[in-house]
This record gives C-alpha cells, sequence and structure tokens, in this order.
C-alpha cells in the first residue's frame, strides 16, 4: 500500500490532519504486523465505536491515503490530479464554492457560458486578444479575472479607433451588468475543468460475501467482479468459494448461501489465479472496501502471487464527500434510479456498483466545476459589486455573499489591482471607497482583515499551488510530481527556525497578503520591470501587469519605502526608468 511505500509522508500527512491526541493514541497501540501507522490507525478504528468522532476521523484518513495509488493511476495530467486532491475535504482548508455547491449552477447549464469558453479556448490556442468593452469599471474586474485564470494574457480595453483583428474575442459589456461577470467565471471554470473528466474509464468493481461480519476471521464464500474498459461492462467474473469456517446464522441471512451450496466450489487459493488473472492492471473498486473487503482480500490472498501489484479504490469516501445523507450502496442506487438485482449477491452487488461509481463520478466532475477557480474569487466578488445591486440575480447575490470576504480580504490584490487599472489607463469608475462601500464598508473590510483563519487564507493558497503546478509541467506524471514536490520545497520554510527580525527575499508575486515596516524594491529599471528591450516591441499588456506588480510592492510598506535602480548592469545600459519616472521621482544621472 501507500503507507508501505512511504511512510514517512504519511505520517508527514498525519501530522498536518489529524488531532494530536488522536495520534498519541494510536501510537501507544500495541505494534501490529506490518507496523505502520496506517496499520496502527486500522486497528484503533476497527475497535473503537463507530459513532466516534476520532474513529471517524481515522477511517476517513484511511479511506483517502488507501484511495491515493487508485488516483495516481487514473490520472495522465499533473492539474488533473491535484483538482482531485482539491476536491477532498481533509484538513481546516474549506472551498467556500463547494460548500454551497448543490445552490450554484452548474456550468455547463449556465446561459452563454459554453459558448463563451470555446472562444476563450480558441481565442488562447490561436495567439489572439481578448478585448473588454468599457462598462463603468466593470471591465478592470473583468481582466483581473481573465488574467488570474491564465490562459491567455492578450487582454485589452477597447477604445474608440481600435480594430480588433479577426480571430479576436470582443466581450459586449453594459454598465451594471453583473450576469456577464458570472458567465466569464462560469466559462473560465468550464475551460479550467478540461481535465477533470472521469476518474475512471477502465476499472474492476468487485464484492465479496463471507462466513460472518469481522473482517479479521471470516472467509469468502462468493467473490463477484465487473470489468468495465472505456466506460462499458466487457466482462464478468463469478464464482461461489469453499471455505473452512462455518457460515453464521447473521451471514447466512444476510446473502442466503449454506454450507451446502459451496460443496464442490474451489477454495479461495485455488480460485485467486483466475480472479487475478480477470483484474490484470485494473484498478479494484468497491463500497467500503477499506473497511471490509479490502483487508478481508488482502487477508485470504496473503501470500499468493500478484496479491501486492493490487490497487484498490474505495467509493465510500466519494460518496460522503457529495452526499450529506446516506451512503450506503443500496441507497446510493435508490438516489441514482439503479436497478441493485439481488441484493447481497456478489456478482449482482458488483454490478450496481458500477452504475452508482459512474453516477458518483459524473456528481464529482459536476462538483469540481463548480468549485474551481476558487482564487478568482476575490475579482468575481468586485465583479459582482462593480455590476450593482439592480442586475443581480440570486445566484449572483449568493457568490457576491461568498466572495465578499475574499474580495475585501489581506490575502487579495484586487482592490489595488482595480485602483491601479483606473489611476494608469484612465477608465471611468467608481472610486476605491465607493467599491468598499458597496461590498459592505470599512467596518466589514477591517473586521474581515483582522480575522486569522484558515478559510480566508484557501483563495490565496490556491492560487499559489496553481502557480506551482503549472511551472511543474513534464512528460509524464510522475516527473511532473516530482517536480512539483521539488518547487514546494524551496517555496517553503517548513520546520525551519526563524528570526523574528529577519530579512525576507521575496518576488514581487509572492507579496501578496503581508505587510513590512520597511519595503526595498531593487532594480526598478526598465530591462528589470517590465523587463523589455529596445529590440522587441514594449508590449503593452506585460507593461500593465509589470506596473500592477511594482505597485502591489509598494504598497506593502508600513513606514518606509525604497526604489532602487542603477544606469547600467555588467556594463550595459539598464534601459531606463519608466516607473519611476511616472511616479515623477528623479533619477539623477550617472556621473
Amino acid at each position: 500500500g501507500v503507507a508501505d511505500e512511504d511512510p514517512v509522508a504519511v505520517e508527514a500527512f498525519a501530522e498536518l490532519v489529524l488531532p494530536r491526541h488522536l495520534l498519541e493514541q494510536v501510537r501507544a497501540l500495541a505494534a501490529p504486523e506490518p507496523d505502520t501507522l496506517l496499520a496502527r490507525l486500522r486497528s484503533f478504528a476497527s475497535h473503537q465505536p463507530r459513532s466516534d468522532p476520532d474513529t471517524k476521523k481515522a477511517w476517513r484518513f484511511i479511506y483517502h491515503v488507501e484511495n491515493l495509488k487508485a488516483l495516481y493511476q487514473s490520472h495522465d495530467s499533473l492539474s488533473g490530479l491535484v483538482e482531485e486532491l482539491l476536491s477532498q475535504r481533509v484538513g481546516s482548508y474549506r472551498n467556500p464554492l463547494e460548500d454551497r455547491a448543490d445552490e450554484l449552477t452548474d456550468p455547463a447549464e449556465f446561459p452563454g457560458a459554453a459558448e463563451l469558453a470555446s472562444d476563450l479556448a480558441r481565442v488562447a490556442s490561436e495567439g489572439a486578444r481578448v478585448w473588454l468593452e468599457p462598462a463603468g469599471g466593470l471591465e478592470v474586474a473583468l481582466r483581473g479575472m481573465l488574467l488570474g485564470a491564465g490562459g491567455t494574457r492578450l487582454i485589452s480595453y477597447l477604445e474608440p479607433g481600435d480594430e480588433p483583428r479577426p480571430g479576436d474575442l470582443t466581450v459586449r459589456l453594459q454598465s451594471g451588468d453583473s450576469d456577464t461577470a458570472l458567465r466569464l467565471f462560469k466559462a473560465l471554470q468550464l475551460n479550467h475543468a478540461a481535465d477533470f473528466g472521469d476518474m475512471f474509464e477502465d476499472f474492476v468493481t468487485f464484492d465479496l460475501e463471507t462466513t460472518e461480519r469481522d473482517p479479521n476471521l471470516c472467509e469468502v464464500v462468493e467473490l463477484g467482479a465487473v470489468k468495465v474498459v472505456g466506460g462499458r461492462v466487457v466482462d464478468r467474473f463469478h464464482s461461489l468459494v469453499r471455505a473452512e469456517r462455518p457460515i453464521s446464522t447473521g451471514a447466512r441471512e444476510v446473502h442466503g448461501y449454506s454450507e451446502t451450496d459451496l460443496v464442490g466450489q474451489p477454495r479461495f487459493a485455488e480460485l485467486w489465479p483466475r480472479f487475478r488473472s480477470f483484474v490484470g492492471s485494473h484498478v479494484l473498486v468497491a463500497h467500503n472496501a477499506q473497511g471490509f473487503d479490502v483487508p478481508v482480500l488482502r487477508r485470504m490472498a496473503r501470500g499468493l502471487p500478484g496479491v501486492e501489484d493490487l490497487v484498490f479504490f474505495d467509493t465510500l469516501p466519494l460518496a460522503r464527500s457529495l452526499f450529506r445523507d446516506s451512503a450506503r450502496l443500496g441507497d446510493l442506487a435508490d438516489r441514482f434510479g439503479v436497478d441493485t438485482g439481488r441484493t447481497h449477491h456478489a456478482l449482482d452487488d458488483a454490478e450496481t456498483l458500477v452504475r452508482v461509481f459512474q453516477a458518483l463520478s459524473e456528481a464529482r466532475v459536476s462538483r469540481a466545476m463548480k468549485a474551481a477557480l476558487v482564487n478568482l474569487l476575490d475579482f468575481l466578488g468586485l465583479a459582482l459589486a462593480l455590476g450593482g445591486p439592480n442586475s443581480r440575480s440570486e445566484e449572483a447575490r449568493l457568490v457576491l455573499e461568498l466572495a465578499r470576504p475574499y474580495t475585501l480580504g489581506r490575502f487579495s490584490d484586487c482592490l489595488e489591482f482595480y485602483q491601479t487599472e483606473l489611476m494608469v489607463s484612465g477608465r471611468s469608475g467608481p472610486d476605491l471607497e465607493e467599491v468598499i462601500r458597496r461590498l459592505g464598508g470599512p467596518h466589514v473590510m477591517t473586521r474581515i482583515r483582522s480575522q486569522r483563519t484558515a478559510a480566508e487564507r484557501y483563495p490565496a493558497a490556491v492560487a499559489r499551488l496553481q502557480s506551482l503546478v503549472e511551472s511543474s509541467q513534464a512528460p509524464t506524471l510522475a516527473e511532473s510530481i516530482q517536480l512539483l514536490l521539488e518547487r514546494v520545497a524551496l517555496s517553503t520554510s517548513e520546520g525551519v527556525e526563524v528570526d523574528p527580525n529577519r530579512v525576507n527575499l521575496l518576488t514581487l508575486h509572492s507579496t501578496k497578503g503581508l505587510e513590512f515596516s520597511r519595503v526595498y524594491v531593487v532594480g526598478v529599471e526598465d530591462y528589470q520591470i517590465p523587463g523589455y528591450f529596445p529590440t522587441v516591441d514594449q508590449r503593452q499588456d506585460e507593461i500593465e501587469e509589470a506596473r500592477r506588480l511594482l505597485y502591489v510592492g509598494m504598497t506593502r510598506a508600513k513606514d518606509r519605502l525604497v526604489l532602487s535602480h542603477t544606469a547600467s548592469r555588467f556594463g550595459k545600459p539598464s534601459g531606463g526608468t519608466r516607473f519611476l519616472d511616472e511616479i515623477g521621482l528623479e533619477t539623477p544621472s550617472p556621473a
């Protein structure tokens, strides 16, 4: 299992998401075989009341860790895998869009979103430009949203006399239009979710019927499995199994088999080669797998060839993450209108699970799309505030409620972006005080910025993670993961004791949400910020982005700000001081 391959990583993950007292209890247990944290957690959870909160946390941890290998095997891209992991509710971070997903429209069903998504994808692939019509400042928020989503950086405001080229996209806006802001957000979600897809198109569902309910003692009396390739059932496996242990009365009442039914049937060890060949390299999927089927199968197959290579996926945590009511297989089948056949018969239950799993996967993709791009909530909130209250739909009002803490929060620079864009581009729109008033007023902003919760950091953390993911693309998924882990390690100082009087060396991008007594911005020169050279066209979009970044860095200073430049670097001219000149600062000529 995953824990056996990287026990250090599992221990580190447990330290992050499990309560200290629970870990201390688990580590004090008698050593199981094998002695891993996951084995200790399983032993702990198996002997505690299932309703106990610590038991639930232990099982949840087991489910997620054991499912990791299957998730890795089911994804081709790093971005798709990361999005799948982000959809798992583990730890203190919460996605506000996911928490209210049932009240949000599926992006694919939002009017005009699919068409806009297609246009945006085409523009990005062709290197064309997006033009935003003037709309009383709304266009500024939409530009910030587009820049934050990535895909294309060629985003301009449409001015009189501008003539978009063939292939460019012009977004038609009206002052006070909130629907366009929500439509654009949904379109960006659709494009971002292009890698989500179905987790598994090829898999094998399986189910066991046993002599009793104790997973540590029972033996298998029936084994059923269904193979799915490309989303379609292609083969089935079924056999009764002769057991050594007698069938308990309770088990007989559940599945209906007696010892007489098993006469002449193969023993489990005799059946194993055929079953293992049937599974091949596919992921084995079961419902409540880690609670029963997987430990039973592993125990029964211990020492037999091929058991260590099996990869399992448990659908129970997926169901629980999607629905608040019962996650029993029969109840899920009723929810999705799936015919269960003969319940508690292995092949029928495996058939049922195929349909339920596919329905769960569709529901997962829909929810993942609704919750995608949470890092753009700050700009979406800004856009909805600029749109005005009269044009807001019920969903727009809900989204504004969710977005407000992030738009006004200290981890966003959307308000600085808005103010800078108005100042530099000469656009018309409500001033910053009016925008803050529409979002609840200065007192709400002060209250939000005084809070110190994991929730307020979530969108900024996702934005940072997505930036790392985008810069960690490699030919294979394994190489991409390795590159991502290296970049994450370089971008954190976890476990390093730092001096409170230290000097922080940061990029302008990483200063978002931070404040310092003194800030020194070095290299405010044209060849450094924005970084263009005389031999290359001065790309206006990059210059505007660099101007915004410089503004963000400058506004991190509470007491003193120092901007420095040099006339030459390595014996060559540094290219001028465009931004310092715009500010009105005198830059003395070199002697």
